[in-house]
């Protein structure tokens, strides 16, 4: 079976991910549609005034697809990144659980004899039910990993768009890497790349020339007293649009939708102030975009530097969980205080497994920065090409 890299993930992904195809097509048959405009003879542009328009429009529109395509090819990259350490991060924990719950097995065993001999000293049948129900729990905690490694695989595949039966592979790391950014990275160096680079942001201020030029498009028109608007050609709803949450735990506002409708009634001046009106609208919409921007900037900055903390401290109690687990297992056989020394190993242990941990969260927080800031700070992940 081929072990793949995240870069040779990533790659198959941006290849074979519905998403971005159906991205691509969207932005062909806006191309198609601008086409289509130019290729209107002289007779066609004598009975639309409104054509050169029309035509600014579909061409905010190629801007916007192009956005929108950019826009999924970001959140593909770090949903793959994400996917691909979530399975390495199970298998390194189902390791750990499974050689925890071994050497637990061990000292069970060993107390077990102890009890069942004549002289048991200070252990009784509490002190070993105890015991059994801590090497239960290693037990489950590894059942667990297990199926959390076979639930992120299906999710990587589904986002590399392969089949597990025509395309089976392993994750080629076997360990999360520990790595560091070499350039400091600061709360407005990420919120200014974010509001240079995010496509979301380009997205909307396509949307705000095109309803702005709506409002000439509708006084181009005089007599009619219906016209159809941009919208009479695509669905401007058709984008996902980001819903607020509040709940006890969780907050996030939300992003406001565009409106226009496929035509406008009334005489020119109603229209005219109803596609204003509509212009406001997105005007809005952008500002809105704009500061969930930097909203989302400044909450992965700080998540970022809180899982670096984090990091700083596991890697303090994973070197002091070493000595513990290993003072543990070179003095249980003698002990007469075997309980204690149990509760040090799993303790130690736990200490390694929280360090594994932290690397997860740090990895996962370097992954949403490269995405909040449209590849602005892209981090060196190890099987990752050099752009």
């Amino acid at each position: 079976m081929p072990e793949l890299s995240l870069g040779e993930c990533i790659t198959i992904a941006l290849e074979r991910q519905p998403t971005l195809k159906a991205a691509r097509a969207t932005m062909e048959a806006t191309e198609a549609s601008l086409r289509g405009l130019n290729g209107i003879g002289r007779i066609g542009q004598a009975l639309s005034p409104d054509l050169p328009i029309r035509k600014e429009q579909a061409m905010r529109g190629i801007t916007a697809s192009a956005a929108d395509l950019q826009k999924v090819h970001n959140e593909v990259v770090q949903d793959v990144s994400r996917l691909y350490y979530t399975v390495v991060y199970a298998r390194q924990q189902e390791l750990l659980a499974a050689e925890v719950a071994g050497r637990l097995d061990v000292f069970v065993d060993v107390v077990t004899s102890v009890l069942n001999s004549k002289k048991p000293g200070t252990m009784t049948p509490a002190k070993l039910d105890a015991m059994k129900i801590g090497l239960a729990e290693a037990r489950t905690v590894r059942a667990q990993t297990q199926y959390g490694q076979k639930q992120a695989m299906a999710a990587l595949r589904e986002v590399m768009a392969v089949d597990e039966g025509s395309f089976p592979f392993r994750v080629k790391d076997k360990e999360l890497p520990v790595m560091r950014q070499t350039k400091e990275v600061t709360r407005d160096l990420v919120v200014n790349l974010a509001l240079e680079q995010r496509p979301e942001l380009a997205l909307a201020a396509a949307g705000v020339d095109a309803f702005r030029l709506e409002v000439y498009a509708q006084g181009k028109i005089p007599f009619r007293r219906s016209v159809p608007t941009f919208a009479s050609g695509s669905d401007i709803h058709a984008r996902e649009v980001p819903q607020a949450i509040r709940t006890l735990k969780d907050y996030r506002p939300g992003a406001i939708p565009p409106e226009m409708p496929p035509q406008l009634v009334g005489t020119k001046y109603d229209r005219v102030c109803r596609a204003m009106a509509y212009s406001q609208r997105a005007d809005a919409v952008y500002e809105k975009a704009r500061n969930l921007i930097v909203l989302e900037g400044e909450t992965a900055f700080y998540d970022l530097e809180q899982a670096g903390q984090r990091l700083t401290w596991a890697k303090e109690k994973f070197d002091r969980g070493q000595r513990l687990a290993k003072y543990a297992e070179d003095n249980f056989a003698e002990s007469n205080e075997k309980d204690a020394l149990f509760t040090v190993y799993v303790t130690g242990m736990r200490a390694q497994s929280d360090y594994v941990e932290a690397v997860y969260q740090y990895l996962l927080s370097l992954a949403a920065i490269e995405r909040v800031t449209a590849g602005g700070i892209r981090p060196d992940f190890p099987g990752r090409p050099r752009p």
